[in-house]
């Protein structure tokens, strides 16, 4: 921490959470803020003590997570209720969650606002590409080829490369607007619908949860991500649309999955 700014004390921590709360209980302080807060201040939490438990070394060892006890509660309701029946690791699942409620309402139209440019840059990539593998320059064109996926993704956030290292582009992505991947097969694109959609992969496939409430457990999480219809029965037809409308696909890209673009901690 820096010279600066020094360093809470528990007693101050303790105020500052309790002030938080009573803000909250106000209404000074929307129910997607603070679970959010709630969100990340347990992720953090998680990484701190593994790291204390590591011995506080720098730099952080790759493997500092490995065999840790997964988050349990965060103390929002509709998340604790929801962690038990999660498919993914608790901390994808909290990293998700934390991005759609902090991700603009407006996300759907931002992305599509930088579609056009976005695909038109990747395609003359790609036809630049093989201009230069023509004309004995496939190294080159290779590389060239790499930026193409990422000018494409570029309408979901900022893409920072990063490197080229043996035949492969390392770069990181600061989506803003990711849940525009996640559009309906039919009609149009709603923001609650992106946010439906990419809640469902989180949870079992089976009749059997969605009988049991599944459609609510979700639905009260997409409420808390800023859906503002999202009743069980939207949940409902929004998953019967996409069995509807679902076509057999190669596998999907994992780099296009909003799971595995919020699997780090």
């Amino acid at each position: 921490m820096s010279a600066d700014i020094p360093e809470l004390t528990p007693e101050e921590r303790r105020q500052f959470s309790e002030d938080f709360e009573r803000a909250h209980a106000a209404g000074e302080v929307s129910d997607r803020h603070f679970a959010r807060a709630r969100i990340d201040g347990a992720l953090a939490a998680w990484v701190l003590s593994a790291h204390q438990d590591a011995g506080g070394s720098f730099p952080v060892p790759d493997n500092l997570m490995d065999g840790r006890p997964p988050i349990e509660r965060v103390g929002i309701p509709a998340v604790d209720a929801a962690l038990p029946h999660t498919t993914q690791p608790a901390h994808v699942f909290l990293n998700a969650l934390s991005y759609l409620m902090r991700e603009s309402d407006d996300a759907l139209e931002i992305a599509a606002a930088r579609a056009k440019d976005c695909d038109e840059a990747a395609a003359l990539l790609r036809r630049a590409a093989a201009l230069l593998k023509g004309k004995q320059n496939e190294p080159l064109g290779h590389l060239v080829e790499s930026l193409a996926p990422w000018a494409e993704r570029g309408k979901f956030g900022r893409v920072i490369v990063r490197k080229w290292e043996s035949g492969h582009l390392y770069a990181t992505q600061f989506p803003d607007s990711l849940s525009a991947s996640l559009r309906g097969h039919r009609g149009k694109a709603t923001r609650d619908g992106a946010i439906v959609r990419a809640l469902v992969p989180f949870f079992p496939n089976e009749q059997g949860f969605f009988a049991g409430g599944g459609n609510t457990l979700i639905s009260r999480l997409a409420v808390l991500c800023g859906a503002s219809k999202a009743t069980p029965a939207y949940v409902l037809s929004t998953l019967e649309q996409g069995r509807r409308t679902a076509k057999p696909a190669p596998r999907a890209k994992p780099d296009s999955s909003i799971i595995s673009l919020l699997r780090k901690p």
